[in-house]
């Protein structure tokens, strides 16, 4: 056992070449600004942290303020650059912090904001911050004796997107998913008659294929993409689930083509089309030279990898599961659904939202315009988080007692359709919203349960 484990230390120690690690952090930080000037380009902090009154706060991290606009754009500004220098291999490590410091702010300000890619892209930055990725492909830097890397390196990279997969596979698992293929054959129907995937989406087999086989991907992919001998094969469904991804599904961004970039770090140079000739030409333009493969004690990672890195997987390996825990629904509540990478496991549209203001001395009914509060996206997270509601009524009542309402009570209509399920009510329209509690360690006696 004891030289089962050295060995497995000695391979992760082993030097690799860095090039697929210094391309893909070139992709990463490309992406990166992308998504960041995305942002710019919509006016994200106009529209979600300065028009909307309110906004929906995680439940330990109600106390995170949001800066004045001037700070908020800065910071985008400050993201924007850090990006740059990711891409550049300038001041990297540093780079990478900032980026998944400033990031993670701005993300977890709002649940609303929440998308399991960009929770992906922060987590990236925080890996790379760990690594060597700068070793290559970087502006000013001086050719190195070796520009090799420990391979734990890759492995870490490698291990998050493997549980990206597999915990979305897992997710999949369900009655729905499994017996009804939805939401995939939901998804499908959608799609415009017009559309160019339509002909070949729009029938029984492909609803079949695109929900085994997607199902089947996620849960296979660390045999896939860590057994070398399947590899090779693996590249094409993978490659071809991501772009049908790409196409299918309107709101989720550059992500399929971030996974798409990820497959580099499952691949040894030599592996790849031209590898060995790319490697050469690397080597003859800089004046790099490759020595014996060897472990000196300069190379391990100590104390980042112990005291950082391990309770970080440990962490990345437990929490998804905390939601099968909790006594609500995890993916009608959503509680313990988010950072548990349960991607497209369910739709659900908006039948009817409607809330009213109740004055309790003249029993006057006053209606809510909910859009003029909050918006699409805060709407949308109503739909699927009932502590959002709560908050939104308590927001209500407050904005009510300056406007001479005292204790006004505020009840809510809201009417879903889950999963192509027949319509019901999220929460008791009987019931004060401005008075509930929550704890998610309590079954929600205020949320109507999922028809099953």
């Amino acid at each position: 056992m004891t030289t089962f484990f050295l060995g497995k230390r000695q391979w992760l120690l082993e030097k690799v070449d860095p090039l697929i690690l210094g391309s893909f952090r070139i992709a990463y930080g490309l992406f990166m600004a992308y998504e960041v000037i995305y942002f710019m380009r919509i006016e994200f902090v106009k529209n979600m942290f300065v028009l909307p009154s309110i906004n929906f706060k995680y439940d330990f991290l109600r106390w995170l303020p949001v800066l004045p606009e001037f700070w908020m754009n800065s910071i985008l500004v400050l993201l924007l650059v850090s990006t740059l220098a990711i891409t550049t291999g300038v001041f990297f490590k540093w780079a990478c912090r900032i980026f998944a410091f400033g990031f993670a702010y701005i993300f977890l300000l709002d649940k609303s904001v929440y998308n399991n890619h960009l929770y992906l892209f922060i987590l990236l930055a925080i890996l790379l911050s760990f690594t060597d990725a700068d070793r290559v492909l970087a502006l000013g830097r001086k050719p190195d004796t070796d520009i090799r890397v420990p391979r734990w390196q890759l492995i870490i990279l490698q291990a998050q997107f493997i549980i990206v997969y597999f915990y979305g596979g897992i997710a999949k698992l369900t009655y729905e998913w499994i017996v009804q293929c939805q939401p995939i054959r939901f998804l499908v129907e959608q799609l415009a008659l017009d559309h160019f995937l339509a002909p070949f989406l729009k029938n029984e087999f492909s609803i079949y294929m695109l929900n085994y086989g997607g199902l089947l991907l996620d849960l296979l992919a660390p045999l896939l993409l860590w057994y070398k001998p399947v590899r090779k094969w693996a590249i094409i469904p993978i490659i071809l689930f991501h772009l049908t991804n790409s196409r299918i599904f309107s709101d989720i961004g550059i992500f399929p083509y971030v996974m798409l970039f990820s497959l580099l770090l499952f691949y040894e140079l030599e592996q790849l089309p031209g590898g060995k000739r790319i490697h050469q030409w690397y080597l003859s333009t800089t004046g790099g030279k490759r020595k014996p493969t060897s472990v000196s004690q300069h190379e391990t990672p100590g104390y980042a990898f112990k005291y950082l890195l391990m309770p970080y997987f440990i962490f990345q390996l437990l929490f998804p599961f905390r939601g099968h825990f909790l006594p609500n629904d995890l993916d009608w509540t959503t509680i313990g659904n988010r950072f548990s990478w349960r991607m497209k496991v369910d739709t659900r549209q908006i039948d009817k939202m409607e809330f009213f203001l109740i004055d309790p001395k003249t029993k006057q009914s006053f209606p809510v315009e909910t859009g003029t509060w909050v918006n699409e996206m805060q709407i949308l997270n109503m739909s699927m988080d009932p502590r959002s509601i709560a908050d939104f009524a308590r927001m209500l009542k407050a904005e009510a007692a300056t406007q001479g309402i005292k204790d006004a009570v505020v009840k809510g209509t809201v009417k879903l359709i889950y999963n192509r399920k027949p319509t019901q009510y999220f929460v008791d329209p009987e019931v004060d919203l401005a008075q509930v509690k929550y704890s998610p360690f309590r079954k929600l006696d205020w949320v109507y349960p999922l028809n099953k």
